[in-house]
């Protein structure tokens, strides 16, 4: 009876610990942390395939995370699924909310969310001083080809995070129509460190269905499984941002 008993118990524990992907029910997806956001909840998750290939790592916003979020805004770490740790090359997630956005005026100041899959180490990010303390550092910019082609440098720098780099063709940067969503890449020191899906609140409100091919640098520093899409979708109540159709990448 004690031995039936530990199956049982064996068994809920693995079926808590692995959610089925609901498009392929063959790929395990593995859940992270809940965090409050809101009125709601806010998760990391990483999905694999059959062969224990990473596929997707991404957040969702659970019903209710987009409502009374503090106008003081909002500074989540998630951590990654004990699954994922060391199976892509993505340490952690940041996930900031900016009641009134910030510069470059008539652009992204409004509400939006911004949302960094990084590969440096927590520890290492947390060390980024501003931008006056280490111009050096942040100025050591990565050599040709470790960020996207035609990708352009946003001034300064900032604390905790680092330089930010966006691509002159997005709407809101063309002047062809203004912010919803975008994709952001990261360095410090010479290194490329994050991929930042930034998004409007509004957008995320209005049952997002976006599916986009990422603009992906030619050479990479840490050999790994990195995203060839990124998607923006309301799934049932909830709302999944994700980096998707990982390829191992060398």
């Amino acid at each position: 009876m004690k031995y039936l008993f530990t199956l049982t118990l064996v068994a809920l524990v693995l079926l808590m610990g692995c959610e089925k992907n609901e498009e392929d029910p063959g790929n395990p997806t593995y859940k992270g942390t809940e965090q409050s956001l809101g009125n709601g909840k806010a998760y990391s998750w990483v999905t694999f395939a059959a062969d224990n290939k990473p596929l997707s790592i991404g957040i969702t916003l659970t019903k209710g995370a987009l409502d009374n979020i503090p106008h003081t805004g909002v500074a989540l770490v998630l951590a990654l699924p004990t699954e994922a740790v060391g199976k892509t090359p993505f340490d952690h997630i940041m996930i900031d909310y900016l009641h009134t956005g910030h510069e470059p005026p008539g652009t992204y100041d409004v509400a939006h969310f911004d949302m960094h899959f990084y590969v440096q180490s927590l520890a290492d990010r947390k060390a980024i001083p501003p931008y006056p303390m280490a111009p050096a550092k942040f100025d050591n910019l990565p050599a040709a080809g470790y960020l996207p082609n035609g990708y352009i440098r946003l001034p300064a720098g900032v604390p905790e995070m680092g330089v930010h780099w966006a691509n002159p063709a997005s709407p809101e940067l063309a002047g062809t129509g203004k912010f919803t969503e975008t994709l952001i890449y990261g360095s410090y020191d010479g290194k490329f460190t994050f991929i930042e899906p930034m998004i409007a609140h509004e957008f995320l409100k209005s049952k997002p269905n976006v599916v986009k091919a990422l603009p992906l640098p030619t050479k990479f520093e840490k050999p790994g499984y990195y995203p060839m899409n990124y998607s923006i979708k309301q799934v049932g109540d909830d709302i999944q941002v994700s980096l998707d159709a990982m390829m191992l990448m060398q």
